[in-house]
């Protein structure tokens, strides 16, 4: 039964497209399905130039569900192709983060649904929605149908910082990919439409740094030559009914375009701009791009309004990562947010104020303290801005009477020349005397400026110790070394129109204010009495040389206007004054300039947050300091509306903080004495130097099996009997000589050479007759096609299909010859290696972070950390019924264990705020599941049991093997067991991989990850030559065997799994079995 339909509700609970993409993979929540996704050991390409990605994501995918690994196969080599095309001119090439690369291949499935039948699209989401979308109690359920109609607009949801721009750039390849397949109809134009002029030189720059053609849109080049040739950048404000002096009729761009909007919400809700848009798309396609979908929702209060954004974006966004994921996946910088109440205080005005100066001051002297920070961690140089939301009207709220601007001036003026009174707000700030205070009581700065509280503590003489302070700050951020100078305020004669603040008689620039109109603000400011003239400042201007390294300029002031289209990864300290009061979207655009982060190697994450293989340095002290985005808010309502957006978001708001707990390990046995082994292959060997792989080897012909799907991608939500009588029925073809005499196989040719080129396969022989010859002999594939398409009846269109068929089949078949002729050649080169603390990549220690009020916890887990430090941890240390242990298992290499259960009783998620879906406590390395818990503890309590019977006389050992960084086997489609296991008889060591996982997955009982025991002991065993090394693995199944829908589709006798290596968890006797099993070495 559906809940009850809200009468409000968020976006959030309404992305419908965007959860049924998700069901094709059998997920209904992408936190935690995409968990196991986030290492960036996983970010890249292997070496045959594969996203890494992908082949953890084979491992998700049902055996009989809608997507098979053939289509991510395709999925993936167009993305890998395209995002090569965008590096082509880059100097630091473009890594996906797992939440981009899950954009890209949802943009894949969508696109080729789309073009392959959009009626059977249509009909797909609509079935989903009534039998599933609007059964679940977390969502909105009054979306209407989806028409065929709806289906060419595409909507991004993702946070300021996250790389939308560049999945825009791949976005346009995809579509013309899947358009040239399809035989679509010719494009008209491809359209990059944006808010401002600010943006559209930005887009222009990043589409020239991805190698595009790009142009910005002119009125002379309608209907011209090159016309489609090129993306072209248009501000949506040049749009109109009518031709204008700077407009142009939206007519002219005709409706087969391909739209691509940045900020899509602009102009929703009936706005002239969204009919602008809809008429450019007519006969074409969208996609729109935004941080802010949800919050511009919010802000309408009309519930027309409301319902129209709510149909249109939950049915049309494909992907949400905003900013609440972005955060707590450890990307962009920290973030405070302080408040001040009003401003008709002039004491504590001036004292917050000083604070922000103060503040923007440690963060230079941080910056500047060590070269680590900009060149590895890529931290640029600290930037203070002051946005107000009036320029030159009076704020009603001030009672001097004065622009937010004008105060803001007011007060780096007073600052200049009083160095004594200004000196006192310092030392009172560095005391904790500064009498700003916290709606609770707490000070509100009683935790800051903790790099300068360090001297000024051991200082006797605290007021000189606050005088150097803001000297320094004078020298530092004023470029000035005269007390009592005047503030300069300077016009530039010229074009740029923005006005430089100075110090005294410096040429310096520390500051810039910009501005719609600079001679109208430079009158106004010298009515008020400030030290005014019009100068040139050189050919270059203040404002667009900021990000540039020479600039002098520190402090930033302007309206909220500048922020539009601006971009720099300088922001680090926000004053706001007034700004954004009643707009969430306004609110989080400009906090997207300040949080953005490159972070350590192009992480994009905040030191703190980075995860343990890049943790190869040192992290500069108090860099944490300068990866926090400072917002000082002037007018309480405003902050608490910008908090009470931060809650809804699912963020923290400074009122509750995290304490992290590091808990050490401890080394179970010496290694060294024990001499453990393993197989590994030798050191120093090299594949592609020391082999040649053969592509038309008879052998390896033997050994590959590629499957081609070329029926329409329809109808993926069938029920499963359905699916297995389509799937019977289809027909199953070859390419024949009648067919093959109409490739191009010149074509093919460059095309598998260019393959060869992306993976760096240079020992791979590539001759066209040897392709001919494979296609020749169409004993290694097997092609499901439509049987008219192999049919002359339509001919030219056929033949292009045939031509795309030969080229899939042929990189289906060198990818998996390849494969196997490496695994052949490294089996030869596999020797037995001792095992080392170092070479099974134990972590030595976890970092847990706990929220500070989560009392329990903190002491439960100090209790762990004071007994691991003084080797006192015996017994489990189990919490919360129990979702959280530190189990210690003698058995296991080092201890101890750490288990996070991923669901509570009831199938929530425990350790996570129920109101903002916020995690309050955080393990790294990454803790035990459910699966793997089970199995261990069931292993411990077998060993005892069973130590004076089948284990007497014999030592056990176990041990967690580390995801990808541990022991995988490339034979078994790079598969990494959770745990190796090692039972040493006397000479003999019995070593045996483990996995206790779901079997759903996997096709059935000739599936490599079950048949590796048998690799193992044939072909591995024999290469070792050790007698004494019994090789074997196991599959424990946490899937029922009535659920193994393998086995539903052919049932067999039980038997045959445990003859196979599968046992299931849930039968009393399973250990007895795997062990009676190794030690008779089955």
């Amino acid at each position: 039964m559906a809940k009850k339909i809200q009468k409000k509700g968020k976006l959030q609970q309404a992305l419908v497209l965007f959860h049924y993409i998700l069901q094709l993979f059998g997920c209904k929540d992408l936190e935690a399905w995409s968990r196991d996704l986030k290492d960036p050991a996983y970010e890249g390409l292997n070496d045959d130039h594969e996203s890494k990605l992908y082949h953890e994501l084979c491992h998700k995918l049902y055996a009989t569900g809608p997507l098979s690994i053939e289509q991510l196969y395709f999925y993936d080599q167009h993305i890998v192709k395209f995002t090569d095309e965008i590096n082509e001119k880059r100097s630091e090439p473009i890594k996906w983060k797992y939440f981009q690369y899950l954009s890209l291949l949802f943009t894949e499935i969508y696109l080729d649904q789309y073009f392959s039948n959009p009626q059977a699209l249509c009909d797909n989401l609509n079935r989903f929605l009534h039998d599933d979308f609007n059964h679940r109690a977390e969502t909105w359920h009054e979306l209407p149908d989806f028409t065929v109609d709806d289906l060419n607009k595409l909507a991004y949801w993702n946070a300021t910082g996250s790389g939308k721009t560049l999945l825009m750039h791949v976005n346009i390849k995809q579509y013309q990919e899947y358009a040239r397949i399809h035989h679509a109809k010719k494009l008209n134009r491809i359209i990059v439409l944006t808010p401002n002029e600010g943006l559209s030189r930005q887009h222009y720059e990043e589409l020239k740094a991805s190698n595009m053609d790009v142009a910005m849109f002119s009125k002379q080049g309608v209907g011209g030559l090159f016309q489609g040739k090129a993306v072209e950048i248009i501000d949506i404000n040049k749009l109109a009914d009518k031709d204008g002096d700077k407009t142009v009729a939206v007519e002219a761009f005709e409706g087969n375009n391909l739209v691509l909007v940045d900020e899509g919400h602009k102009g929703s809700s009936g706005d002239v701009w969204m009919g602008y848009r809809q008429k450019l798309t007519e006969e074409g396609f969208s996609f729109e791009y935004s941080a802010t979908f949800g919050q511009a929702i919010s802000a309408k209060s009309n519930a027309k309004d409301r319902k129209a954004m709510f149909d249109q974006y939950g049915k049309a966004t494909l992907f949400d990562y905003s900013y609440r994921y972005f955060y707590a996946d450890g990307y962009g910088k920290d973030y405070r947010i302080m408040n001040m109440n009003d401003w008709n205080d002039d004491d504590l005005l001036n004292m917050y104020l000083t604070a922000y100066l103060l503040c923007l001051y440690e963060q230079t002297k941080i910056y500047q303290s060590d070269m680590r920070i900009h060149n590895r961690f890529l931290v640029e140089k600290p930037l203070g801005i002051f946005v107000g939301s009036s320029v030159k009207a009076v704020s009603k709220e001030n009672k001097n009477q004065v622009s937010d601007v004008t105060q803001i001036l007011l007060f780096l003026q007073d600052f200049i020349r009083n160095r004594t009174e200004f000196s006192g707000y310092i030392r009172r700030l560095l005391s904790s005397e500064d009498g700003l205070k916290t709606k609770n009581g707490y000070s509100v700065f009683g935790n800051s400026f903790l790099a300068l509280k360090g001297g000024y503590l051991v200082e006797d003489d605290k007021q000189k110790f606050a005088e150097n302070i803001y000297d320094a700050i004078l020298r530092d951020l004023f470029h000035s070394n005269i007390h009592s100078a005047q503030l300069h305020i300077d016009l530039q004669k010229g074009g740029f129109e923005e006005i430089g603040l100075r110090v005294g008689s410096t040429k310096d620039y520390f500051g810039v204010i910009n501005v719609g109109d600079g001679k109208e603000l430079l009158k106004l400011l010298q009515d008020k009495g400030f030290l005014c003239e019009t100068k040139a400042f050189g050919t270059s201007s203040l404002f667009n040389n900021i990000n540039s390294q020479d600039s002098t300029v520190n402090i930033l002031i302007g309206s909220k206007k500048f922020t539009e289209g601006w971009s720099s990864w300088r922001v680090s300290v926000m004053g706001l004054m007034n700004v954004g009061r009643s707009e969430g979207s306004e609110i989080i655009q400009l906090f997207g300039r300040g949080v953005r982060l490159k972070g350590y190697r192009y992480s994009l994450k905040r030191s703190k947050m980075l995860d343990a293989c890049y943790q190869e340095e040192m992290i500069p002290k108090n860099l944490s300091t300068i990866e926090t985005l400072n917002i000082f808010g002037v007018r309480a309502d405003y902050m608490e509306a910008f908090k009470a957006y931060l809650e809804d978001e699912g963020l923290p708001t400074n009122e509750i903080d995290y304490e992290k707990i590091v808990i050490k390990t401890i080394k179970s046995v010496d290694l060294d004495a024990l001499h453990l082994s393993l197989p590994k292959v030798v050191d120093g060997y090299n594949f592609k130097k020391s082999a040649v792989v053969e592509p038309a080897d008879e052998s390896l012909m033997k050994k590959v099996n590629v499957k081609l799907d070329k029926y329409p991608k329809v109808d993926l939500l069938r029920s499963k009997n359905v699916q297995t009588a389509n799937a019977a029925s289809r027909y199953i073809g070859v390419l024949g000589q009648e067919h093959l005499n109409w490739i191009d196989w010149t074509e093919v040719f460059f095309a598998l050479q260019g393959m060869k080129a992306e993976r760096g396969w240079y020992n791979l022989k590539l001759r066209l007759e040897d392709l001919k010859y494979l296609m020749a002999n169409p004993s290694w594939y097997e092609l499901s096609i439509p049987e008219d398409r192999l049919n002359f009846h339509d001919f030219g269109k056929n033949v292009e299909l045939w031509q795309d068929v030969t080229i899939s089949l042929l990189r289906g078949y060198m990818d998996m010859a390849y494969k196997k002729a490496k695994s052949k050649e490294e089996q030869k080169h596999l020797k037995e290696t001792r095992v080392t603390y170092y070479n099974i990549g134990m972590p030595d220690e976890y970092e847990i972070e706990v929220r500070n009020d989560l009392y329990n916890v903190v002491d439960y887990l100090k209790i762990l950390q004071e007994q691991v430090e003084t080797n006192e941890f015996g017994k489990d240390l189990v919490l919360d019924a129990p979702y959280f242990k530190a189990l210690n298992v003698e058995e296991h290499l080092y201890k101890p264990l750490v288990f996070l259960a991923e669901k509570d009783v009831n199938g929530n998620r425990p350790y996570v705020d129920v109101v903002t879906g916020e995690p309050t406590l955080k393990v790294s390395p990454v803790a035990l599941n459910l699966g793997e818990q089970n199995f261990v503890t069931s292993f411990r309590e077998y060993c005892r049991v069973h130590q004076d019977d089948v284990l007497a006389g014999k030592q056990v050992y176990l041990l967690r093997n580390e995801s990808k960084r541990g022991l995988g086997f490339f034979d078994a489609n790079n598969f990494y067991p959770d745990f190796i296991l090692w039972i040493l008889d006397g000479e003999k060591q019995y070593i045996t991989f483990i996995d206790p996982k779901g079997i759903r997955n996997l096709k059935g009982l000739e599936d490599d990850k079950i048949q590796l025991f048998k690799y193992l002991q044939t072909e591995v065993a024999s290469q070792l030559g050790n007698a004494h090394l019994m090789l074997n693995s196991f599959i424990i199944s946490n899937t029922p065997m009535e659920q193994v829908e393998f086995w539903l589709k052919n049932p067999f006798e039980k038997g045959e799994f445990q003859k196979n290596h599968v046992l299931f968890k849930d039968d009393k006797g399973y250990l007895d079995t795997m062990v009676n099993m190794i030690l008779q070495y089955i």
